[in-house]
């Protein structure tokens, strides 16, 4: 799977939402439009075929802003992404994983 289309890099993480029942996970963001003019929109990161989502963090005052993403392994259908945090890392398995209004 490849990540770099998207950049990962000071989205804040603003919302986690998990559809059990179609294996989606959703996080609302805000996401870096325009990184060098400093502009952010509300966006979401969607993870189809999801599973094993693990948040591994520190208690910590304000929202996680993701500082990297990285492909830690990839297994049968799924890839197992770690995204760190300026609170620690977040791992999710998943098929897809893309960027939406």
């Amino acid at each position: 799977m490849d990540i770099s289309a998207i950049h990962f890099h000071d989205t804040q993480i603003l919302k986690v939402i998990e559809d059990l029942g179609n294996h989606v996970l959703t996080m609302e963001v805000d996401y870096p439009v325009d990184w060098n003019n400093n502009e952010f929109e509300r966006r979401r990161l969607v993870f189809e075929n999801a599973l094993n989502y693990q948040v591994t963090e520190i208690a910590f005052h304000g929202l996680p802003t993701i500082l990297d993403a990285k492909v830690l392994f990839e297994e049968d259908e799924r890839t197992r992404i770690r995204l760190e945090t300026n609170a620690g890392h977040r791992d999710i398995s998943c098929s897809v994983v893309k960027i939406e209004l």
